[in-house]
């Protein structure tokens, strides 16, 4: 039970392993009972809720257990140290987003290195400012919960408010591991709006938008606690039932069909109405070996109902007892595979316009943001074309170049237009940029082999790097030449707290951290790249500057 501190802090038990109970703001391990009460003392004036810790191990488990937003962890502990504590975080996909500050009284350069090279997002040294600690604390609620704001965003539907496709995916698939780790039943529900096509071209989108905000609304209003409703894509939406059998999901499918036909109402459109068709799986059927095979029952099954005249709940199991009309044939089949391929591969080029519109557009908070990408981008094509790979891997390497920069979205103007060479904390910031731009593209689930290439952006080759600390040819090959590519583009162009590197130079300090930061190969493609192509570089880079001159004259200016 959580038990009241002074000044509005709440201190929880500590406690084991567990589901995530109550949101906790602060994780503190110092294994110095004084320190630790000198602690929460000094944090008396804030109201959020803590959890301690003695020793790394048990902190450890807190942080698993209540999935704090912040962590303050001594460097020195009895068991696991600081250091194995950042490391182990940083390795959990669950915990992805925590800020780790490592408080210490280790003065040495190389321990901070250390440090902030396992994972940590911020470095202070005992004794410590009160004052500094809480401006440090703040920015990593502040940070936290940006990335937090940030994964919900793309976990979640924008029109409706349910969980979206990727949501839905992760739930049902923990779901159904569940189930098969521990026994017991999940059923799935997949719903589509019957000839909602025609209600789009009638009435127009808007009201479209207005009937599938309804319909979301009274399916929350239908299902449990612990039932989940998604929108599986346009005008289809998909319920997990966890503990439901076939026959209870089939008469919460039948209430569903007749409220929707009920209560589906707009005012200013009294003749609209609306039927729904289901499809009803359970992970019981025998012929359900995965998450793919209960997806693919509902949906047959939804299929059929639609095929059966609509207005209907089919279950999978006896789905054989629903009449149909011609069967499609074959050649038929094989000529919609093909366009659905070639419209995939056009949608796909259209969503990349998108993004890459709204790269541009952050030219307006960093001006070299937008060059920074185009610049990457053209590198790493070279590059990548150079090594001899194929043209489907160089145009993926080509894409997450263009993308990689997406997260500075989340990064505060003052580090993005700072005069002054960054901070550790500011450049702890930036670190999260490519994790970040992950968690935006994963909703976009066209990107992933991109997104894999991004998240290992800060990898070394010597496995020092973020976030995994991943060695050598463990790295994404992709990762590792857009590493090259991306710094080549930074040393080589002007910011406003530093001047460039001449093309020599710049190729010079990337040989010079080969298989320390960058691939010894790549490092070396780099060379001979540059001296093949070396006057259509030095135009790129010339340009580059000429156009970003202006900006970064103004940057230099005397504040007004």
């Amino acid at each position: 039970m959580p038990t009241a501190a002074p000044g509005g802090w709440t201190r929880i038990d500590s406690g084991g392993y567990g589901m995530r109970s109550e949101p906790v703001d602060i994780c503190i391990i110092e294994d110095d009972a004084a320190e630790r009460a000198l602690l929460f003392r000094r944090m008396r004036d804030g109201q959020f809720r803590l959890v301690e810790a003695e020793d790394g191990e048990t902190g450890l488990a807190q942080i698993r257990r209540h999935r704090p937003r912040v962590v303050i962890c001594d460097l020195m502990l009895p068991g696991l140290n600081g250091l194995d504590v950042c490391r182990q975080v940083r390795a959990d996909a669950a915990l992805d987003g925590t800020y780790i500050i490592v408080v210490t009284a280790c003065r040495e350069r190389e321990a901070k290195n250390d440090v902030l090279n396992a994972g940590a997002d911020d470095y202070l040294v005992k004794p410590y400012d009160a004052e500094e600690l809480a401006a440090r604390l703040r920015n990593g609620l502040r940070i936290n919960k940006l990335q937090e704001h940030l994964r919900r965003a793309a976990l979640t539907d924008g029109l409706t408010g349910l969980s979206n496709h990727t949501e839905f995916r992760e739930l049902l698939k923990r779901e159904f591991a569940r189930t098969r780790r521990y026994g017991g039943v999940v059923s799935l529900l997949m719903l589509d709006l019957d000839h909602f096509k025609a209600v789009n071209d009638t009435y127009g989108h808007e009201t479209g938008n207005q009937v599938l905000k309804i319909v979301a609304r009274q399916l929350g209003q239908l299902v449990r606690d612990t039932d989940v409703v998604a929108r599986y894509g346009g005008e289809e939406f998909a319920i997990v039932c966890p503990e439901t059998n076939m026959d209870e999901a089939t008469r919460l499918a039948e209430r569903m069909r007749g409220t929707l036909a009920r209560n589906v109402r707009l005012s200013e459109h009294p003749q609209l109405s609306l039927t729904v068709s289901i499809g009803v799986s359970a992970s019981s059927d025998p012929t359900v070996h995965s998450v793919s095979d209960l997806i693919n029952q509902a949906d047959h099954a939804l299929y059929l109902g639609k095929r059966g005249g609509r207005d209907q709940v089919v279950r999978s199991d006896t789905r054989g007892e629903i009449k149909l009309g011609a069967e499609i044939e074959i050649d038929e089949v094989e000529r919609l595979q093909k366009q659905v391929i070639s419209l995939s591969k056009q949608a796909k080029e259209l969503c990349l316009q998108s993004v890459w519109a709204f790269v541009q557009a952050l030219e307006a908070r960093d001006p070299h943001t937008a060059w920074h990408s185009r610049n990457t981008t053209f590198y790493a094509v070279s590059l990548a074309k150079a090594a001899g790979m194929p043209e489907t891997l160089c145009a993926v390497i080509g894409n997450a170049a263009m993308l990689h920069d997406l997260g500075k979205i989340a990064v505060p103007d003052e580090i993005l237009q700072s005069r002054e060479p960054l901070s550790e904390q500011d450049g702890a910031v930036l670190r999260q940029v490519p994790l970040i731009t992950c968690k935006i593209l994963e909703p976009l689930r066209i990107f992933e082999a991109e997104s894999v290439i991004i998240h290992h952006l800060r990898e070394r080759f010597d496995g020092t790097g973020y976030p995994y600390g991943l060695v050598g040819a463990t790295i994404p090959i992709g990762a590792r030449l857009l590493a090259v590519a991306e710094t080549f583009d930074a040393l080589t162009s002007e910011r406003p707290h530093r001047p460039s590197r001449d093309i020599d130079e710049a190729a010079a300090v990337i040989q010079s951290e080969a298989g320390k930061q960058f691939d010894p190969e790549f490092a070396t493609l780099l060379e001979r790249v540059v001296a093949l192509q070396r006057d259509r570089w030095i135009i790129r880079i010339q340009r580059t500057r000429a156009d970003l001159r202006p900006v970064l004259d103004a940057c230099l200016l005397p504040p007004s």
